[in-house]
């Protein structure tokens, strides 16, 4: 696993319909969304058979407008840290034709795949980076951050990092850590989870009983 641990000035993009009403945005039924320049309507652009945009959009938790509208309601800029994890996928590729040759090029190419590997990744670098920083066991990780308006690709081009589409050789998974601000948290329906298995913290929506 390769990995990069960096702070970063997070670019953040606020939606034209939240600076001009100032109210929780809905991008599904934003008259904005076909030419709004903020990562977080990124969920409802169309893409290769899902000309609505990701399905998952207005039903998890984790995704918009469920989660909080801007990264900087919810956590502290003053201060963040970027931990990036790299991911050969072209060498994965050609691991899984070798010990599956049986396989179609789609299903050896299935995101549903590799992704999970990229995931626990970077949380295993998140769960190093506590260990290292102890410094800093109050900061909080989260993956959630073009669907809270973080432009992603041009923060990290700022540390000298080039993300480019689409993926061909690599895949990048990106955490930010950072202290939260508790009004945030409390105004949007979340609380900070401690997931002890993985020894990270991380976002998740309060539970009602």
């Amino acid at each position: 696993m390769e990995k990069i641990i960096t702070k970063v000035e997070p670019i953040i993009i606020y939606p034209t319909c939240i600076l001009e009403t100032g109210m929780q945005d809905d991008c599904n039924t934003c008259l904005e969304k076909n030419s709004c320049t903020s990562p977080r309507c990124m969920c409802v652009k169309p893409y290769k058979n899902h000309k609505y945009g990701c399905p998952n959009y207005g039903k998890l938790d984790t995704c918009p407008p469920k989660i909080p509208s801007m990264y900087d309601q919810i956590f502290y800029t003053d201060d963040v840290y970027a931990v990036i994890t790299k991911f050969n996928l072209y060498e994965y590729y050609n691991k899984r034709r070798k010990n599956r040759p049986d396989l179609p090029e789609g299903q050896i190419r299935n995101l549903r795949c590799w992704q999970p590997i990229t995931i626990k990744e970077n949380d295993i670098a998140v769960s190093e980076f506590y260990h290292k920083h102890t410094n800093k066991n109050d900061y909080v990780s989260t993956r959630l951050l073009e669907c809270m308006g973080v432009d992603v690709i041009n923060t990290l081009k700022k540390v000298g990092l080039t993300i480019s589409f689409p993926i061909e050789e690599y895949v990048y998974r990106v955490s930010f850590l950072a202290k939260v601000i508790n009004e945030g948290l409390n105004k949007y329906g979340f609380e900070v989870y401690e997931d002890t298995k993985k020894k990270i913290k991380t976002l998740r929506k309060v539970s009602i009983k």
